[in-house]
């Protein structure tokens, strides 16, 4: 869309799934610019060429926009991760948390979102709302503990459903310690505090490597 002055009601299924996508696409570049902090309805709507009000007619807040592009990472990482996971020798621990761990560094957009899922995005959204992205959110994860399994012959599902889940929950507390504010960083990287800031390149795939060896992988 060229601007607002543009901008007319979509009325087909098609035409709504396209101004979604445009809010999705809008909301993304903001992100990844700005951060979460510039992606505001003003800022998606502005970048989209939509008003502020139209973008309730497809989102009914920030929060379900943002949890559908996570939705959209989500999707996009567990088919990689899938792929990477089956292309590895059976049977190896240490490669199997060096994939998990790469995969993971590799979607840091997702990451992010991961870190915002429950103190930020189920904000601001209804009941209903919330229920039917989890229910999707872990209907996009299956394939994951079936890949976990092939790749660690000795790992039962639950303890590989286990395994993601724990990895996410360490991602959410990682990365924003990982990639704090301005000002935080600056604190942080005076001697005395070198020790609290985490290097998820160093620290994410030992803690996996951890966790698979505790439940005996």
């Amino acid at each position: 869309m060229n601007g607002m002055t543009a901008f007319q009601r979509a009325r087909q299924p098609e035409q709504k799934t396209l101004r979604r996508e445009t809010l999705i696409a809008a909301a993304t570049a903001l992100f990844d610019e700005e951060g979460p902090s510039g992606t505001g309805l003003n800022a998606i709507a502005a970048r989209a060429g939509f008003t502020k009000s139209n973008i309730y007619r497809y989102f009914e807040s920030r929060e379900e926009v943002l949890m559908t592009l996570l939705m959209q990472e989500q999707e996009a990482f567990v088919t990689a991760l899938v792929a990477r996971l089956d292309s590895l020798t059976p049977g190896f621990v240490g490669a199997a948390a060096a994939a998990i761990s790469a995969e993971f560094l590799g979607h840091q957009r997702y990451c992010k979102l991961i870190s915002m899922f429950s103190s930020v995005l189920e904000q601001n959204v209804s009941d209903d709302s919330i229920a039917s992205y989890k229910r999707a959110l872990y209907t996009q994860i299956d394939p994951v503990a079936p890949a976990l399994m092939r790749a660690l012959p000795s790992l039962s599902l639950a303890d590989a459903q286990w395994l993601f889940r724990v990895v996410a929950t360490l991602i959410a507390g990682m990365w924003p310690a990982a990639y704090p504010s301005a000002a935080a960083q600056r604190v942080l990287d005076r001697e005395e505090f070198r020790g609290f800031r985490p290097v998820p390149e160093q620290d994410l795939p030992r803690a996996i490597l951890a966790l698979l060896r505790g439940i005996g992988a």
